[in-house]
């Protein structure tokens, strides 16, 4: 799964797509909310565990921070984004 997080009114805000689908194409739907962070996620142990990194956008994943926000949108016990 892919996989962009975005600044909303609200705070960061993760967004989950297929891998068929391209980051850039994602992106642009939410403009104009700008995308902090992108790459992919897996689950580890239930876990959501996030990395790489965008070639579309030219942005790398926030392993930690972007894993706990996964985590809190699916309702997973991960750690706090701070």
């Amino acid at each position: 799964m892919k996989y962009i997080v975005v600044r909303t009114p609200n705070g960061e805000a993760p967004v989950l797509f297929p891998r068929e689908f391209i980051h850039r194409w994602v992106a642009r739907t939410l403009s104009p909310m700008p995308v902090l962070s992108a790459g992919f996620v897996r689950l580890d142990g239930g876990q959501p565990r996030c990395f790489g990194t965008s070639e579309s956008l030219n942005l790398r994943s926030r392993p930690d921070r972007d894993s706990a926000l996964v985590g809190q949108a699916l309702g997973a016990r991960a750690a706090d984004p701070g």
